[in-house]
């Protein structure tokens, strides 16, 4: 039993027990191609943050170890990832702090351990199913507006323009367009030369590979070396020509080594002030997460525990507090890389944080030069896969409403902020969900002829009788929809002036609240005085339960509860003739 324990709170001790020798080769070389992609991925994110570039690298070490631990998916890779990033630069800069105050990156910290806390709590609390509160559409829509909300964030660093620290999708375009003499040609020049070698590597290099003879996977694991190489060349470039004298922006000094672990982030009244922002980033964080440790492990017929998701988020962002780095969670992108690359378990993880501190120690000295703009261009050409048109059109041509949510979340969060766009989705898709329940479908079914089928009168040619009424409701009965129910019921009933018995065809109702219940009460009682006795039929067991403990049946009588439609048509029929 304690062995069973130990297993459950550390899943790494399960992979290691099982691991066989042949994957070593695999996760080591998932480990060495991912940790080419994320050290200058790692670093774009930093500077996306408003941070300095070597915070990126230390959120790529300590918290991928740690949730190789405590985690279930067995190839998430778990870093810095761009909507994290941006709402850690749009929640500072909300507060007044700018990336050249100490205070910044200490309030960058306290956030990492606010969403560390937080996801930890929800994993005391089993909250791990929260994750089906944020429908596909809202979650498109919100990754979609922020993946547009990078890409402006990033026009000071591609072209020189300066932006506001803080500020709606507007607020940019509006500043920039102000400023638009400041723009920087050589910037302008480098940023989009970048672009177009990152697209050329990342679509027509590997197809040429594939032609010169390389296998197809091969050439797609050499072109993930892209961004790394871009980043070296543009070092290179301009380290040669001084082009930093020339007004070319670049990361400056990094220092080398890790920084050593410290508590002086915290701070009371701060923690209260930022305690909003990091709730939405430990969400957010969390369903990114899980939405791709789902998909990957669904590739592999492997699952993963929701609520074990959370606590190793939880111990990942705590350790990015404590090891000086910022929030982080499990990356798209960078997750399919490692699986692609044929990472089978988090040894390639491990590998990967392990390249990237050897990174860190050795390397730093070798970034002084690297221009913003060519890191500038690595976000960019990232976050342009999450911009999900097609989601947005095809729910558009499937459910209108839904559409609705998923541009109400866009326009949110490029409008006001990422954070209000995606409340505003959350509202709009919970307002939807509800119209829709307080307007249960309902139809008047007949009987298929020579079948028992029963089917909607005004789908099919059925038969159906004078004196009886057969009412189908496919949604489970509560205060918000009994009322309309109520009114179709009312109208039926005029319509057909013969009517003896109305049947509640019940096969869709899976509970019934009290207010439910008491209108049904009162609706059997007033068509009783009508003449119309109602009757139920196709009662769920667990509905059947529980309305035997209350006095309904008392107020159908004479009506009944039959066990089929069937059922209820040959008794009331031969009943009446």
């Amino acid at each position: 039993m304690p062995r069973f324990g130990l297993h459950r709170f550390l899943p790494a001790l399960q992979w290691l027990r099982e691991y066989p020798r042949d994957s070593f080769a695999d996760d080591l070389t998932a480990g060495i191609i991912t940790a080419v992609l994320l050290i200058p991925q790692g670093m774009a994110y930093a500077i996306l943050a408003g941070l300095p570039a070597e915070v990126g690298l230390y959120a790529s070490i300590v918290p991928p170890i740690v949730y190789a631990l405590f985690g279930t998916s067995r190839a998430l890779s778990v870093g810095p990832v761009s909507v994290a990033a941006l709402l850690v630069a749009s929640t500072l800069g909300a507060t007044g702090l700018t990336p050249d105050d100490p205070a910044y990156l200490q309030a960058a910290l306290l956030l990492a351990a606010l969403s560390g806390a937080i996801l930890l709590i929800m994993a005391l609390l089993r909250l791990g199913m929260l994750v089906n509160f944020l429908s596909h559409p809202v979650l498109s829509g919100f990754t979609t507006g922020a993946a547009i909300l990078i890409i402006i964030s990033q026009i000071q660093n591609l072209t020189g323009v300066p932006l506001p620290s803080a500020g709606s999708s507007l607020d940019m375009l509006a500043h920039a367009w102000r400023h638009g003499s400041e723009f920087h040609l050589l910037t302008a020049v480098m940023g989009l030369a970048s672009i177009l070698i990152l697209l050329w590597l990342r679509g027509p290099f590997p197809r040429l590979l594939v032609h010169l003879g390389l296998s197809e996977r091969a050439a797609v694991l050499i072109s993930r070396a892209g961004p790394l190489a871009l980043v070296a060349g543009a070092t290179i470039l301009v380290w040669a020509l001084s082009l930093q004298q020339q007004g070319v922006a670049i990361v400056g000094a990094i220092p080398s080594g890790l920084p050593a672990p410290t508590l002086s982030f915290l701070d009371a009244q701060r923690a209260i002030d930022l305690l909003p922002a990091a709730v939405m980033i430990s969400l957010i964080g969390y369903v990114e997460s899980v939405s791709v440790a789902k998909v990957l492990a669904h590739r592999r017929r492997q699952k993963i525990d929701p609520n074990r998701e959370l606590s190793a988020l939880g111990f990942s962002n705590l350790a990015a507090a404590f090891s000086g780095s910022m929030p982080v969670a499990g990356g798209f992108s960078r997750s399919m890389v490692n699986f692609s690359a044929g990472a089978r378990t988090q040894l390639a993880a491990i590998i990967t944080a392990l390249l990237v501190a050897v990174a860190a120690f050795l390397f730093t000295p070798l970034f002084h030069h690297l221009p913003k703009t060519a890191l500038a261009a690595i976000i960019i050409v990232a976050v342009v896969p999450l911009i999900d048109w097609r989601t947005a059109v095809n729910t558009y041509r499937y459910d209108r409403s839904e559409a609705l949510a998923l541009l109400a979340t866009v326009a949110g969060v490029l409008v006001l902020d990422i954070e209000q766009g995606l409340l505003i989705g959350l509202a709009v898709s919970i307002g939807v969900f509800l119209w829709r329940s307080s307007r249960p479908h309902t139809a008047i079914v007949g009987r298929v002829p020579g079948t028992q089928h029963f089917r909607n009168v005004q789908r099919h040619q059925v038969e159906t009788w004078p004196e009886l009424l057969l009412l189908r409701v496919d949604r489970s009965l509560y205060f918000a929809n009994v009322s309309h129910v109520e009114d179709t019921v009312a109208e039926a009933v005029a319509q057909q002036p013969g009517l003896r018995h109305l049947v509640l065809i019940c096969s869709a109702v899976n509970t019934i609240d009290h207010s439910a219940l008491e209108a049904l009460e009162q609706l059997a009682e007033s068509l009783k005085e009508a003449g119309v006795t109602v009757h139920l039929a196709e009662v769920k067991g667990p509905v059947m339960d529980r309305l035997r403990q209350t006095r309904l049946f008392e107020h159908l009588e004479p009506g009944q509860v039959f066990l089929s439609t069937e059922e209820a048509v040959a008794k009331l029929t031969s009943r009446e003739t």
